[in-house]
């Protein structure tokens, strides 16, 4: 018996959207507006500096109003350790404000995320769930063209909460007008973070699927699925038939 969900609960980004081509674009805009350098090295320094300050804020160790600056702050203090000049005179909160600007005009999908998003919608009720800037999701939520096949969009700073806290995913189920006992049983996360996706929804008593576009695995999570793309999903997510179940 194959389980039949009709609530699909996707985070945005590195799921369906490609966060790392918009976070190198958008990054790049803003270096340059204050004279920094924009090679391939400062952008991945930015990108890893980023990347722990959002592992903090999901361990409860910052906040969002001041991972926005630190993350900056941190780049013009590695960099003029590294003897860059324009570091000296480079101000974090006007990068972080250049930035937030830039970041909300990209909205590049992944090839598969609108091909997935357009036929799951005919199977199952889609919303995303993201721990993302409410300016930022926003500004690319407008954008794209997948946003008409979701019924909601779940952004933590704007509810109070963040993944993979229970209190978020709480407050999801409840504007969804879902219990979570029935969430168990019609509800599948997706998400490409083990610590934020799939740990979050774990502990909440979901079904969870992880996409592992780099094949480096899930880590100490463990999710119900493991997938390489989203196409995989249609073989999951089967069309509704009136129940929670099907034949295989």
């Amino acid at each position: 018996m194959k389980k039949v969900y009709d609530v699909v609960l996707f985070d945005a980004d590195g799921t369906l959207y490609d966060f790392d081509t918009s976070e190198a674009n958008a990054v790049s805009e803003v270096l340059a507006s204050v004279g920094l350098p924009t090679d391939k090295d400062t952008v991945s320094l930015y990108h890893d500096i980023n990347d722990a300050e959002w592992r903090a804020l999901e361990r409860g160790e910052t906040t969002r109003e001041k991972l926005k600056v630190d993350r900056f702050r941190k780049l013009i203090e590695a960099l003029s350790r590294r003897g860059v000049r324009a570091a000296d005179t480079a101000d974090a909160n006007v990068m972080c404000m250049r930035y937030v600007e830039a970041l909300s005009r990209q909205c590049i999908l992944f090839p598969d995320a609108e091909d997935v998003c357009r036929e799951l919608s005919s199977r199952a009720s889609l919303y995303i769930i993201t721990n993302g800037i409410t300016r930022v999701q926003r500004g690319r939520f407008a954008r794209s063209p997948i946003t008409k096949y979701f019924d909601d969009v779940f952004i933590s700073e704007a509810m109070g909460a963040v993944k993979p806290e229970r209190r978020y995913f709480e407050l999801v189920f409840e504007a969804i007008g879902m219990s979570k006992d029935e969430g168990r049983a019609r509800a599948l996360v997706v998400g490409d973070s083990p610590t934020s996706d799939i740990a979050g929804a774990s502990a909440f008593g979901l079904d969870s699927c992880f996409i592992d576009r780099a094949g480096k695995g899930p880590g100490a999570s463990c999710p119900t699925y493991t997938i390489r793309s989203l196409y995989e999903l249609l073989d999951i997510c089967k069309p509704r038939c009136g129940g929670t179940e099907e034949n295989a």
